[in-house]
């Protein structure tokens, strides 16, 4: 009978997630209803480190700033391999360096520390691992389309939840003279078991500039709107220096 209970919550989940899928787009124009809105500023440092000819490995490390405080308000680190299957084909208008995101399917696991502060200023911490699944494909006109699958295994201070989530991506590489301009945008909703509820969109827009073969900056703005445990907009600016090697 339990079994039976946790395979009928287990497809309610699956349900909801499909149906999820849909505020992916609608979601973009419904006006928020957060009480609480924020500006923060993301800056993180990532960095690819080669393997063999399909794996490497991923470090990021990623502060957050909250603009209210003006202080660190939170610290995220993590070390991830992944493995990418079945090149899609190449176009030889395409100059960026990083051929591993130009495959059918990349798997990617991993394991991150986060620590954060809560109202009151005490520091909470948090184990995370990490799975994915993302596969990709060309549409016309060279436009890039990946839909990413994650879960989220987190140990926090209240004990262990779940996170499963869903992002689509679409981005465009071209050039501008001697510079290559990948403009993207994506949009992503979040799972939490602790309130068997979607409790989080979020949305983002941004450009990539690989200014040499081992050093891509990235600037972008997302947009984050919580519905549990309160509602809260985050506005964030977001600085990325990825590194190749």
């Amino acid at each position: 009978m339990a079994r039976s209970s946790t395979i009928h919550h287990r497809g309610q989940v699956l349900l909801r997630a499909v149906l999820a899928a849909g505020t992916l787009v609608g979601g973009l124009s419904r006006p928020a209803v957060a009480q609480t809105t924020v500006g923060e500023i993301w800056p993180e440092l990532d960095a690819y480190v080669r393997l063999s000819s399909a794996a490497r490995l991923f470090l990021a490390l990623a502060p957050v700033l909250s603009g209210d405080a003006k202080s660190l308000s939170e610290q995220q680190a993590g070390a991830n391999i992944e493995v990418g299957i079945r090149p899609l084909p190449l176009n030889p208008r395409r100059k960026a360096q990083d051929a591993d995101k130009l495959r059918y399917l990349r798997l990617r696991l991993g394991y991150w520390r986060i620590g954060t502060h809560d109202s009151s200023g005490r520091s909470l911490s948090e184990r995370r691992l990490i799975a994915e699944v993302t596969p990709r494909a060309f549409l016309p006109l060279d436009v890039l389309v990946a839909l990413r699958g994650r879960v989220d295994f987190r140990w926090l201070e209240a004990g262990y939840s779940w996170r499963p989530r869903l992002r689509l991506w679409v981005e465009r590489e071209g050039p501008v003279g001697p510079v290559v301009l990948i403009p993207y945008v994506s949009a992503e909703t979040f799972y939490d078991s602790r309130y068997d509820a979607w409790s989080r969109s979020y949305y983002q827009a941004g450009i990539a500039v690989p200014v040499t073969k081992r050093v891509v900056p990235e600037v972008y703005y997302g947009r984050q709107i919580d519905r549990e445990p309160s509602d809260k907009t985050v506005n964030a600016l977001g600085v990325v220096v990825t590194l190749h090697f």
